[in-house]
């Protein structure tokens, strides 16, 4: 991930003599902030399994921040560059969904995510606004996508009616009450995939911004609210993926970590629930699901966003004025407009 930071930051210096070259105010500077979420193996609803963001379970949504550098690519500021650094964290858990089967699973995680990207932007629908003392703004629609790179490490805990709790938490230097343990290295299904923890994402969605515009029709700032997808090549965001693996072969915090399915557990979610050998491994011929292996998992995030454009003048409303008629006769904005932020 820091080569590609690296890369971002070499890539867009580049273009820093031709935004000199066509005028102040082709820069912006901002952060984010929201909530984030994913779609994997832990789901909500009464199915096995529901598409697309149907089966989120909203309970689980997490915090979302970051910054970013964006950079006008053309005149008319239709085309964008941004570069982004995030932090996000999804969480789920087996005892938010309906599904008797999944509930009796009882298995969790949480992944604080760290996303570096680039991407292009382009407006797709723009209209000014006018209230009150001829005070302005711009409401713009941008649809987004790009290339991102993706840190992550999915953690669990030891359930406190987990069958090996008590013997593990006496154990010396093992675990603790309420303590998250990192899951690639314990290989809970006996899969390595450590390969995949860092790994290329594709970002899309789209945002709308509130632009603020000075005197003499500048943009200032701009206040946001952006909706994005991320669609990955894993299906180990959550560590849960095929089937249940031999727990001999596995330490014994990654054998409990496994299979935290447990009688009280059952018997709480009720007889569709199964039994313990339903959640649990049984033999090299009698393969028993975890998770679904034909989906690989996705994330995505809901922020708002604050920018400041940078050196002042931006050529940006220029373009608003000549498709919109702000001229300097006429139009939707008289010569006498003053801006009042």
């Amino acid at each position: 991930m820091r080569k590609l930071i690296i890369r971002a930051a070499a890539f867009l210096a580049l273009l820093t003599p031709f935004s000199i070259l066509h005028g102040q105010g082709n820069w912006d500077i901002g952060f984010t902030a929201g909530v984030a979420n994913y779609m994997g193996d832990i789901g909500d609803g009464q199915g096995a399994r529901r598409d697309f963001i149907w089966d989120l379970q909203e309970v689980r949504t997490r915090p979302a921040a970051g910054v970013f550098a964006r950079r006008k690519l053309d005149l008319d500021g239709i085309w964008h560059i941004r570069g982004d650094y995030s932090t996000l964290q999804i969480s789920g858990h087996d005892k938010h969904t309906a599904n008797a089967a999944r509930r009796g699973r009882n298995l969790h995680f949480r992944n604080i995510m760290r996303e570096a990207s680039i991407r292009i932007e382009r407006d797709l629908f723009q209209q000014p606004l006018v209230w009150a003392r001829q005070r302005r703004a711009m409401l713009t629609v941008r649809g987004f996508v790009g290339i991102a790179r993706l840190s992550h490490n999915p953690e669990a805990r030891l359930d406190a009616k987990n069958r090996a709790y008590q013997d593990l938490i006496e154990q010396p230097n093992v675990t603790s009450p309420g303590q998250w343990h990192s899951l690639p290295e314990l290989q809970t299904e006996g899969v390595d995939y450590s390969d995949e923890l860092n790994l290329a994402t594709i970002p899309f969605g789209l945002s709308a911004l509130i632009t603020g515009q000075k005197k003499g029709g500048a943009t200032d700032f701009y206040l946001g609210i952006e909706l994005g997808f991320r669609l990955t090549k894993t299906d180990y965001l959550d560590d849960i993926s095929g089937f249940y693996a031999d727990p001999s072969e596995m330490e014994p915090l990654g054998a409990a970590l496994s299979s935290q399915s447990n009688q009280s557990v059952l018997d709480a979610a009720g007889p569709e629930a199964g039994s313990l050998t339903a959640h649990s491994y049984i033999g090299e011929d009698i393969l028993v699901i975890r998770g679904n292996k034909t989906n690989n998992d996705a994330y995505g995030s809901l922020v708002v966003s604050f920018g400041k454009v940078m050196n002042g003048r931006s050529k940006s409303f220029s373009r608003n004025k000549r498709r919109y008629g702000n001229r300097r006769r006429g139009g939707l904005f008289k010569r006498r407009t003053r801006m009042r932020f």
